[in-house]
């Protein structure tokens, strides 16, 4: 089966093109002293997401020649935020104690559930508008600026460069290349398994792409919790999070707008809110994520990706 060998290889080039570019960014952050959570947040949250972004836009651009697409995009930005907030969360805490600082509980855990909620509204009819695209768009913009104001930022760009500059811009720029072939050659075999298994493109999004897209972010995460750099681990994923359920759809329907199956509305949709909501309260609860509630995630994963494969 060719279809499902191609993609294997597409999310390999989606994984490698992401690791340059976070090693670009990383290192230029890192000489500016950002804060763990910070870089977390923003940096490494787009640079392990640039997958789901450039996915959406591929398949979008796929939409404007008549080919539908829609199921992928929503089904890959939905599928990652999942698979990360259970999957990479769960075995981060297992492999080490990560925690949350109730100021980011505050504000970031509450504009993730406010995400979803906003995606749940904008989609209520079954489809996202290009008005409503650009509103998730810019949602995710604003709250971008507060974070560059809460770092100040503009006061730290005033170090000079690092002298590997140009070695870090070509991690960058390489690393974006990749993600742009491999996401071409993941949209369209993932179109070809859909319609081959006779399955809703959404199925193959959640299941499949989105498990592939969101490796970044595992082994991002895992690493970050051995080193016991919790603010990474934690500050990644809700980073991740936010930017997956604003600006793969938002930038796709910006671009075409976008149908929204009703299981992806019904089912999945709420199951996010519930599951982000559950985490967020652990972490409030006991300031930390302990190893059996990282255990149980992990296995609200796994019914999670059972109960799809039987049609819900």
């Amino acid at each position: 089966m060719w279809e499902l060998l191609y993609l294997i290889f597409g999310l390999l080039g989606l994984w490698l093109g992401t690791e340059l570019v976070i090693r670009g960014a990383l290192t230029i952050a890192e000489h500016y002293d950002l804060s763990q959570v910070f870089i977390g947040l923003t940096i490494l949250a787009i640079g392990t997401d640039l997958p789901e972004l450039m996915l959406s836009i591929d398949a979008s651009l796929l939409k404007l020649k008549g080919v539908e697409t829609s199921g992928l995009i929503v089904g890959n930005a939905l599928g990652s935020c999942l698979n990360q907030i259970t999957l990479v969360m769960g075995i981060a805490g297992i492999m080490g104690y990560i925690t949350l600082s109730r100021k980011s509980l505050k504000q970031d855990g509450l504009v993730l559930l406010g995400s979803i909620v906003l995606f749940f509204l904008v989609s209520y009819d079954l489809k996202i508008s290009r008005i409503e695209g650009i509103t998730l768009v810019v949602v995710y913009v604003i709250y971008y600026l507060m974070l560059l104001y809460g770092e100040k930022l503009p006061e730290r760009l005033k170090k000079e460069l690092p002298q590997k500059i140009w070695q870090n811009l070509v991690f960058l720029l390489g690393g974006i290349v990749l993600v742009i072939v491999a996401s071409d050659m993941v949209i369209n075999n993932g179109l070809k398994l859909a319609e081959l298994w006779g399955v809703s493109q959404s199925f193959i999004g959640i299941v499949f792409i989105a498990f592939g897209t969101s490796l970044p972010e595992l082994v991002l995460s895992i690493g970050a919790a051995l080193k016991k750099a919790t603010g990474l681990s934690v500050g990644n994923i809700i980073g991740s999070n936010i930017f997956d359920i604003l600006i793969p759809a938002g930038v796709g329907a910006t671009i075409s707008e976008i149908k929204v199956e009703k299981p992806v509305l019904h089912f999945d949709t709420p199951i996010l809110f519930v599951v982000t909501a559950i985490v967020l309260i652990y972490f409030y609860k006991k300031k930390g994520l302990q190893k059996k509630e990282a255990v149980s995630l992990v296995a609200v994963y796994v019914i999670y990706i059972i109960l799809k494969s039987f049609g819900f």
